[in-house]
């Protein structure tokens, strides 16, 4: 994590790191709902916003499985991205640890 934002957590708004945690559940939550219909773009869109969350813990391997699902969203290739959003939520939920 960066500098500026390891501060920003630790000096910044108490709830903010929740908030952060929140908003990467409701993204995953968002991304098997548009995998659920068929929603290749909304996927990919919602791996774009995810790729930003784990830049700013700076998660290298949760990056590349965000632009990987992302990439696969964006050529329409639902069961590919589905393996990806199925890894990436466990790499978010071990990130995060017990809750």
């Amino acid at each position: 994590m960066t500098d500026g934002w390891a501060h920003l957590l630790a000096e910044g708004p108490h709830n903010l790191h929740a908030m952060l945690v929140q908003t990467i559940r409701d993204d995953l939550k968002a991304a098997f709902d548009a995998l659920a219909v068929g929603d290749a773009a909304r996927v990919a869109f919602l791996a774009h916003r995810l790729k930003g969350s784990a830049r700013l813990s700076d998660d290298k391997a949760a990056t590349a499985l965000c632009a990987a699902l992302e990439a696969a969203g964006q050529a329409g290739e639902i069961e590919r991205a589905r393996l990806f959003l199925m890894t990436l939520e466990r790499a978010f939920s071990t990130a995060r640890g017990p809750q």
